[in-house]
């Protein structure tokens, strides 16, 4: 008698165990899965300036060049794009653009973009960040 209870409350550890086991697996799944879908707020906003910026761009040059591009810029006193606090400037002085990012009413990031244009598309490509404002300029 004392076999089978030994050998009964073995068999229901092992039953447990493994619904304890299945149970952490599905939980670890949704986890990961509301971590894919989660947006990160910084490209959130990235992509919809640059996607502003390229509007712009083509909605007011005929030709779109990397000349193009300088000259309109440079003959526009001061150009800015704002959503959501965040903001693209242009640097005249160094022919790029300059992201800032503001969270909740905070500087977060600064970012220095040059520009390229292939076959009248413009790609972007990060040169410099900071953390801190006004270090780039």
């Amino acid at each position: 008698m004392i076999y089978v209870l030994i050998i009964s409350s073995l068999c229901l550890s092992i039953v447990f165990g493994c619904y304890k086991m299945e149970f952490l697996r599905r939980e670890n799944s949704i986890k990961m899965n509301k971590n894919a879908l989660k947006v990160d707020k910084l490209q959130k906003y990235k992509e919809y300036l640059f996607t502003e910026l390229d509007e712009h761009i083509y909605a007011n040059i005929n030709t779109v060049t990397e000349e193009e591009v300088k000259n309109y810029f440079s003959s526009i006193d001061e150009f800015s794009l704002t959503y959501d606090q965040c903001c693209i400037k242009y640097n005249k002085d160094k022919n790029y653009f300059l992201l800032q990012y503001y969270i909740d009413n905070k500087f977060c990031k600064e970012e220095f973009y040059q520009y390229k244009v292939n076959d009248s598309s413009t790609f972007y490509g990060c040169i410099d960040y900071s953390y801190v404002k006004g270090v780039l300029k």
